[in-house]
């Protein structure tokens, strides 16, 4: 289950619109770094599939896996119901691991133990993105407008909030010493707080973000994308 040639480049924006109407932007932009990194033939594993994943965002076979199944699966998708801290895979199965927004939602005793799995069935690269607990005053501010405007909050922020959002150098210590670690910026913090304004309180995604891509990965970042690779 290899990447296409010229797949892993770009995200057709039209085909992912009529596939999910009303798409929160961020999804597509958190994988931008990564697309721009994968190579074509690799085998794949995401962890932490969702609804969307990066196998619905291209269109390409690939293994997934998730604790609950998707309501509508990809073409060519081999999806596996497991946790991403007990993968049910052998040593180096894949020649990269996609983890995207999946450890703030990890219970952080546990963190440590995905970092180690996902390592351990990638044969040469794992992503590993993850708004980390610099963003977390921004998270407390949406929070709260959304509080006070209509009495509730996004339920994902508030799990991040009750299980707290990763400190980079605890990811930096989970990762093997025979791994060499890049970190890559992805969507500026004011950017994101825009565009959550625009969908938790306006329900009006801007779509136009999805076109900018890579120019909104500057200054201050909403989240970070670890780049793992194999030395050994």
């Amino acid at each position: 289950m290899g990447i296409r040639s010229g797949a892993a480049s770009r995200i057709d924006w039209d085909r992912v619109e009529r596939l999910f109407p009303g798409l929160d932007p961020d999804v597509p932009l958190r994988y931008g770094p990564i697309l721009r990194r994968l190579r074509e033939g690799e085998r794949i594993l995401e962890i932490g599939r969702g609804e969307v994943g990066l196998v619905r965002l291209l269109d390409i076979p690939m293994v997934t896996c998730d604790l609950v199944p998707p309501a509508r699966f990809g073409p060519g998708e081999a999806f596996v119901r497991a946790t991403g801290t007990r993968l049910p895979f052998s040593d180096r199965s894949f020649d990269a691991v996609v983890a995207v927004d999946v450890l703030e939602h990890v219970p952080p005793d546990l963190r440590g133990r995905l970092i180690a799995e996902a390592t351990r069935v990638a044969r040469e690269r794992v992503f590993l993105a993850c708004p980390c607990d610099g963003s977390a005053r921004a998270e407390a501010r949406h929070r709260r407008v959304l509080e006070a405007l209509q009495g509730t909050a996004n339920p994902w922020l508030v799990e991040h909030l009750e299980r707290s959002l990763p400190r980079e150098e605890d990811i930096l210590r989970a990762v093997p010493p025979a791994w060499s670690v890049e970190r890559i910026p992805n969507l500026n913090l004011a950017v994101w707080w825009t565009s959550r304004i625009a969908v938790d309180v306006a329900h009006r995604p801007l779509r136009v973000l999805g076109w900018l891509d890579g120019l909104l990965d500057f200054g201050r970042t909403y989240r970070t994308v670890f780049v793992l690779e194999r030395g050994d």
